[in-house]
């Protein structure tokens, strides 16, 4: 008894707010002006009966029940609360009254020290003091203090997980720390977070803090929350939460590998096996390590299987897009990750051969931007929907946001193509998506991801600044009118893993996307076979590149589109007729194509006073191309080492290294276990080509890889380990030596057909 009636002498009407709500609390006023409850004392509980129901309040506050179906702290133990603190007022104020009061000679009772009665000792009004909360001042009480410095950073980093705890990291790195206010009982914390609009009231005991996201257990939120206090207080330092993030471990190792090995054993029953006998079945058999894969928090592993069981569908159906190639590339790929997985120790390695299923969006301040295309797609991953494009012209960097839904999943509905215009722009902007592609404006609170792709978060809002203005010169400046300086921005998206250029240093191949002039554009033409339209496009001094698209329900659309334009370029009179590409890059066959997501006419960049020629003669770069302050010669190798090949060492080189994967193809076809002699035969060829041509490294491993399969003939129980072994790297070394080859290629051919 004597314990809960403490508490409600120290128990003010800010901590009831922050165990409830304002609203609450105001409505347990109105209830006390209008009934009194009938309090029973039951030793260290009390009983509130009001006519609706009865309430049992306790010490914790937040361990009170009431009759009532409320799932929160509701109005009637607020109400109660309030009731028996007054009555513990008044017999505290009647009881130090008997103590202290003294007779005076006459008789007369006077107080002990202080005022008329109603004060305190300092003279201050006991109703005023009641309000403040106990002799605080605004600071927390040692105890609650204590309790919050007591909390592990190991269990406040598990709450607010991987996402979360970067969140608060980025924010904390930047300077931008949540606003923190002591209550003035001593047992709340006010938390509030500027970034998601958040309020957290840490109460004490901390079990009972309340958050804005209604949750009742240690949510993102509260942890973050007393996160923010530690680091206020010095608790904890910058320097720790680093190191914490850094030595994150967030997979159990023992499910880690046994997902690692039931990837490694579904694959090389696949390639021991051989495509030319796998069964349909063989796609759910993706699907199956897909599922392990999410299940283990292999991201990356879960998308790549996703992206296998589309191909396998599609080799099933004999679709013109499969290439075998590129399903055993894949492979082989997750077959060598599964393989690093088993022998991988560090959280640093683990993280980067697992991938996230969704990346960290980090603040980026308040970004101007000129939405420049959008295009609908559906991914091998099972993902389908739209990808918008903005210019940030400060930065000179492209932003994305991309509306996707999965489709992997039986029975789900895809929505029409062309509806997506119709639906509401995000950030607030107050028109349709399609009304959004017209427009500047500008995201305040912005957050982005380091690819560029943007969040749509409830603190990130837009301003419309009206309509978008193409001819402002520093867009104008990003359109490329000499394709030499194409090559060499597409050479840095192909970026090993560790800046490496052999096997086991993967390559990333990223997006590159370009403003290409066109002075003219070439006759679009139809490939049947290869179900691809094609249509060149020609620099100042007659460079060409192709705008190529491989024809497929998605791309339906896009290919008419060019089509049109292609039949309204033929009909002019006026054949030179300059264009602005929006779209990728990328390398097929050595030469350089360009995937088109959008295009302009040539005016649209142009001011209102100027011509198109003055304009184009302004932006034109028709010198030499700069690279790293230094002339590149055409004919010199993009990567640095160096003059190239001639064109015709390079094409001799190109069909070496295509021949080899054919090779390597065709063992996946027949499988392992069912190697051909004529096959064995083949490799041995390729092995003394390559060796005559310089591909040393690919010529031993062929070495390797044949050895392995001839001795499998005088084995009872075939390890195919070091078949598999060489076989992945050489599909590995085949294609960076392609890629490379193809970036020289490209130059060496625009030159050559200038």
């Amino acid at each position: 008894m004597e314990e809960l009636k403490k508490l409600l002498l120290q128990t003010d009407e800010e901590y009831l707010i922050g165990l409830s709500n304002k609203g609450t609390v105001k409505r347990a006023y109105k209830d006390l002006e209008q009934e009194t409850p009938s309090v029973t004392w039951d030793g260290e509980e009390a009983e509130a009966a009001w006519k609706e129901a009865v309430c049992r309040i306790r010490a914790p506050f937040g361990d009170s029940t009431c009759s009532c179906p409320s799932r929160s702290v509701c109005r009637h133990r607020i109400a109660a609360i309030l009731y028996l603190k007054r009555a513990a007022e008044d017999e505290n104020r009647k009881s130090a009254e008997a103590v202290g009061r003294k007779k005076n000679p006459d008789g007369k009772e006077k107080p002990d020290r202080g005022g008329a009665t109603g004060e305190n000792v300092d003279g201050q009004p006991e109703q005023q003091q009641a309000q403040n909360g106990p002799e605080h001042g605004g600071r927390l009480e040692p105890a609650f203090e204590q309790e919050l410095f007591k909390v592990p950073l190991r269990k406040l980093k598990q709450a607010c997980r991987t996402r979360g705890y970067r969140e608060f990291l980025a924010h904390a790195e930047a300077g931008e720390l949540p606003e923190i206010e002591e209550g003035t009982s001593g047992r709340l914390l006010t938390v509030r977070f500027p970034w998601n609009q958040r309020t957290v009231k840490l109460l004490s005991p901390l079990e009972h803090s309340t958050c804005t996201c209604h949750s009742r257990e240690l949510c993102v939120h509260k942890a973050q929350a007393v996160l923010a206090f530690q680091l206020w207080k010095g608790a904890v330092s910058l320097e720790q939460l680093k190191s914490e993030n850094e030595g994150e471990e967030v997979w159990n190792r023992e499910e880690l590998l046994e997902a690692a090995r039931s990837i490694r054993d579904g694959i090389r029953l696949m390639l021991l096996t051989g495509l030319s006998r796998l069964s349909p079945e063989a796609s759910e058999s993706m699907e199956r390590l897909a599922v392990i894969s999410h299940g283990a928090r292999l991201a990356d592993f879960e998308a790549e299987f996703r992206s296998a069981q589309t191909e396998i569908q599609q080799y099933f159906q004999r679709s013109a897009a499969f290439r075998t190639e590129g399903l055993l590339d894949r492979l082989l790929r997750l077959y060598r990750r599964a393989l690093k997985l088993e022998h991988t120790e560090k959280a640093e390695e683990l993280r980067a051969l697992a991938g996230n299923f969704r990346d960290a969006y980090q603040p980026a301040g308040r970004l101007h931007l000129t939405a420049i295309g959008a295009e609908s797609f559906q991914s091998k991953t099972g993902y389908a929907g739209e990808r918008y494009y903005f210019l940030e012209t400060e930065q000179r960097r492209w932003y994305t946001w991309t509306d996707a839904r999965p489709v992997f999943y039986e029975g789900v509905r895809r929505r029409p193509a062309g509806n997506y215009e119709r639906e509401q722009a995000p950030w607030g902007l107050g028109c349709s998506r399609a009304g959004m592609m017209e427009l500047e404006f500008y995201l305040n609170q912005a957050r982005a991801a380091e690819d560029g792709r943007l969040s749509v978060s409830k603190e990130t809002t837009g301003e419309a600044a009206g309509q978008r203005n193409l001819a402002r010169g520093e867009i104008r400046d990003m359109v490329v009118w000499d394709y030499r300086r194409l090559p060499a921005a597409l050479e840095a998206k192909l970026l090993p893993e560790a800046g490496g250029n052999l096997p086991g240093q993967e390559l990333a191949v990223r997006e590159s996307l370009v403003l290409a002039g066109a002075v003219r554009c070439g006759e679009g033409h139809f490939d049947t076979v290869q179900q691809r339209f094609s249509m060149e496009i020609f620099d100042l001094e007659g460079r060409k590149i192709s705008v190529s698209v491989r024809y497929s329900e998605q791309e339906k659309l896009t290919i008419r589109v060019l089509e049109r334009l292609s039949a309204r370029l033929a009909a002019r009179k006026q054949k030179e007729a300059p264009l602005v590409f929006f779209g990728a890059l990328y390398l097929e066959g050595g030469r350089l194509c360009l995937y088109p997501i959008e295009y302009f006419e040539w005016e649209k960049f142009l001011p209102l006073q100027e011509n198109s020629r003055q304009t184009k003669e302004k932006c034109t770069d028709t010198g030499a191309v700069r690279k790293n302050g230094t002339e590149t010669a055409v004919g010199q190798s993009s990567s640095g080492n160096g003059k190239a090949l001639p064109l015709e060492t390079a094409e001799e080189l190109e069909q070496q290294l295509l021949e080899m994967r054919q090779a390597l193809a065709d063992l996946f076809q027949s499988g392992l276990y069912s190697v051909q002699e004529e096959s064995l035969s083949e490799l041995l060829r390729l092995e003394r080509e390559g060796e005559e041509l310089g591909l040393h490294g690919g010529s031993e491993k062929l070495c390797a890889l044949r050895k392995a399969l001839e001795e499998k003939r005088h084995q009872m129980r075939f390890d195919p380990e070091s078949a598999l072994e060489a076989w992945g790297w050489l599909m590995e070394y085949t294609k960076i030596c392609l890629e490379k080859l193809s970036l020289d290629q490209t130059l060496l051919r625009m030159e050559a057909e200038k």
